[in-house]
């Protein structure tokens, strides 16, 4: 009886450093502020010398992705004083990676949404959310694409939040034709060669973190769940001793 309990209380310890070691690979909002990032730009304008993308390595042809492209990422920015949508596009970027083949964005809308896309070929993955209670207000938007479990998020603000899964085959993000990330000038945040710059608003704080993902804190619950287990476990050691 006593080894069952044991085991039971060894169950719950490998549980719960699962639990932090999951932490560790899938992060929440707060956990991603504690990370430092893979490639930061405080200003608007050309991202350029990003680990891991078009301009880091030597590439043959425009139909080979970036080493970075291939894995899950996590893109964060901060937006200063949004307005209702002005300009005379239907749209404007607030960043924008990739060319006519591949590529991530984020964008606004005419009808005040922020819209995080994702491209591969033509399986185009989009998420859009209303952001009209946030005009007036300053906030961060994190963009989160997993290709480990094939679905991308988006976090505005504190309560604005949405996922869905990939289309199939969505299995990277780089860009093509041309364009890529981190190369010469298809990697932009609030500029874009289009002209359909964002104008409702400033931007800030640009941030990049490679292989990360922005989730729900579920690790947490398995790591109570583990607690629990050690707690009853003990209890009955107690009882029998």
């Amino acid at each position: 009886m006593k080894f069952k309990l044991l085991k039971a209380a060894i169950t719950g310890a490998t549980l719960l450093v699962t639990g932090f070691a999951n932490a560790g690979l899938i992060t929440n909002l707060d956990g991603l502020n504690g990370l430092t990032a893979d490639y930061t730009k405080a200003t608007v304008g050309n991202l350029t010398g990003i680990p891991g993308g078009s301009n880091s390595f030597n590439r043959a042809d425009f139909g080979t992705s970036s080493d970075a492209s291939k894995d899950s990422a996590t893109f964060k920015l901060n937006v200063e004083s949004l307005t209702a949508f002005t300009g005379n596009n239907k749209f404007q970027y607030l960043f924008e990676s990739g060319g006519a083949g591949n590529g991530i964005g984020i964008y606004y809308n005419a009808a005040n949404e922020i819209t995080f896309s994702q491209r591969t070929g033509a399986r185009i993955n989009t998420i859009s959310l209303d952001v009209t209670s946030l005009i007036g207000q300053s906030f961060d938007i994190v963009a989160s694409l997993s290709l480990d479990d094939n679905l991308m998020r988006m976090f505005i603000g504190e309560n604005i939040f949405s996922e869905q899964a990939l289309i199939t085959g969505s299995n990277d993000w780089d860009g093509g034709n041309g364009g890529a990330f981190g190369k010469d000038n298809s990697s932009l945040v609030s500029e874009n060669n289009t002209g359909r710059a964002f104008a409702s608003g400033g931007l800030s704080g640009f941030a990049y973190y490679h292989d990360t993902v922005v989730d729900v804190p579920e690790p947490t619950t398995l790591a109570i769940f583990a607690l629990g287990i050690m707690g009853l476990a003990v209890r009955r050691f107690k009882k029998q001793s």
